[in-house]
């Protein structure tokens, strides 16, 4: 019956777990799954990485210990879906490189003497086009291209660019001091350098053009090199202890305490939290839907690329400068998700309804009104890298010791929400609009609470406390025969009387 087979009694009481195995450089996780009609059958997904694997083995074997036969069918045929498209986008990627014209002698001569930055500026463009970037990574792309990868390789001609080179190139990225906040009112042997996860971004931007550009003959061979490891650092977390007594603290700011309020409660991102749509607000229901994010884009991004996705540009408050506000729709159809609210929560936003009703009124003409729920008081749309730093400013104005970013506040929110939900990691994930491999590797972890508390019950689990309840019982009730008598048949007490008379001694000189 191939890989197909009927269930019988004894299999459907039998929880199999999913298997990780490798063959050549495919990482591959093997798990079985029933069909809607009762049939068993097993389902091989194959990963680029070994930590892809080994998360979604992770995943679908809690899926399996919690009995949820459903969703793991749900996996397993999206996980099909997913690969007929990328194989049927694969056919035609190809067949419309096949379709193109083969560069002439000519042209393949002259290519082959153009520079790095001249095949860059032509390929990602229409790159980010076709991959469907967001205004947010074409500029990332573009920051770090500029300022990391073009000082070095923007004059090499392509074809001279070898696989060494390019291991010097990282090697000189490891030496390079960061720039921007980072560096501000430190001594140059105090600036730190670029971080491992900024050097393998680099390194992925400059080996992306490399198959184009053999096809474009402006190489003959792509370098052979590895990419350099990275290690992420973990983002701190507070525990519901501390968010409430911050947001005690935070009265005196009403706007920045909805923030924080509601990026812990719902889970939300800062361009969320500053996109929040006012008119999405339902109290009969106590929910709002999350449908919007706010951002600063360059102008350069805007012109680029398609605007599909951008609901607004907002009207610029410099005309010289050369970013834009926009409002645009969430990347992901995962993302547009509704949140329930609680009470309190939604006592507070319906207080800021209420001041924003009274903004309109006084201002008249002059309030914008783009239907935000946290904005300036003209109801223009707030940065959300001001927010972060609003946030992070009045951390330091409070003497906050142990600090967060405001998306910390989101992964505080999950980490809570996993342990009220005995680690269903599956509903907190859809209500955050994330996948549920995405939280069990990031969010996975103890607070330092938690590990003390640890400690405290192994101290009481694990040491008797002998001395402490004989001193209590003696001083309670002395009586001598009977302490005699308990001398005498019971050693043990004899030696912990021993000790703590010696000990009273020692107290006493």
């Amino acid at each position: 019956m191939g890989r197909t087979a009927v269930l019988s009694k004894h299999q459907k009481g039998t929880q199999i777990m999913a298997t990780y195995k490798v063959r050549g450089t495919s990482h591959n996780v093997i798990y079985q799954y029933r069909t809607s009609s009762g049939q068993v059958k097993q389902q091989w997904e194959s990963y680029e990485s070994e930590l892809e694997a080994i998360q979604r083995k992770a995943f679908i074997d809690y899926l399996q210990s919690k009995k949820q036969t459903d969703e793991i069918r749900k996996q397993a045929l999206e996980y099909k879906r997913s690969r007929a498209i990328e194989k049927t986008a694969s056919r035609i990627s190809h067949e419309s490189a096949d379709c193109l014209e083969a560069p002439t002698a000519m042209n393949s001569e002259e290519n082959m003497l153009r520079t790095y930055k001249e095949f860059m500026d032509k390929f990602l463009p229409a790159y980010a086009r076709k991959k469907n970037f967001s205004p947010k990574t074409y500029d990332s792309y573009i920051s770090n291209l500029n300022t990391h990868i073009l000082p070095y390789f923007g004059d090499w001609v392509m074809s001279t660019i070898t696989a060494q080179a390019i291991d010097d190139f990282i090697d000189h990225l490891r030496k390079t001091p960061c720039r921007g906040f980072k560096s501000y009112g430190k001594k140059a042997s105090e600036i730190p350098t670029l971080s491992s996860p900024t050097i393998k971004k680099c390194y992925n931007i400059l080996m992306l053009g490399f198959p184009t550009a053999k096809r474009w003959g402006y190489v003959k061979e792509i370098p052979d090199t590895t990419a350099p490891s990275e290690k992420f650092k973990k983002r701190k977390a507070w525990s519901p202890v501390a968010i409430m007594e911050a947001l005690v603290k935070i009265k005196d700011d009403p706007l920045l305490h909805l923030a924080v309020h509601i990026a812990f409660v719902c889970s939300l991102r800062a361009a969320e939290v500053v996109g929040l749509d006012a008119n999405s607000v339902n109290p009969e229901d106590n929910s709002i839907w999350i449908t919007q994010i706010v951002e600063r884009v360059s102008d350069n991004s805007l012109r680029e690329l398609p605007k599909e996705r951008i609901v607004q540009i907002f009207p610029k408050q410099n005309p010289l400068s050369k970013t834009s506000m926009i409002l645009k729709t969430p990347k992901t159809d995962d993302s547009f998700r509704k949140q329930y609210l609680t009470g309190p929560l939604l006592k507070e936003i319906m207080e800021r309804l209420k001041v924003i009703e009274q903004n309109k009124s006084a201002l008249g003409s002059e309030y914008h009104d783009y239907g935000l729920l946290i904005c300036q008081n003209d109801g223009r749309p707030i940065d959300p890298c001001n927010l972060c730093k609003s946030f992070r400013r009045w951390q330091t104005e409070h003497h906050i010791t142990d600090q967060i970013d405001f998306q910390g506040l989101r992964k505080s929110g999950q980490m809570h929400k996993v342990r009220l939900t005995q680690n269903n990691y599956q509903l907190v994930a859809e209500s955050s609009g994330q996948s549920p491999e995405v939280l069990m590797s990031n969010y996975n972890e103890a607070l330092d609470s938690e590990k003390r508390n640890l400690s405290s019950l192994v101290e009481a689990d694990l040491y008797p406390k002998p001395f402490a309840e004989s001193e209590k019982n003696i001083e309670e009730k002395f009586d001598a025969d009977l302490l005699l008598e308990k001398i005498r048949s019971d050693p043990d007490f004899s030696r912990q009387l021993m000790q703590l008379l010696l000990r009273n001694a020692e107290k006493a000189s």
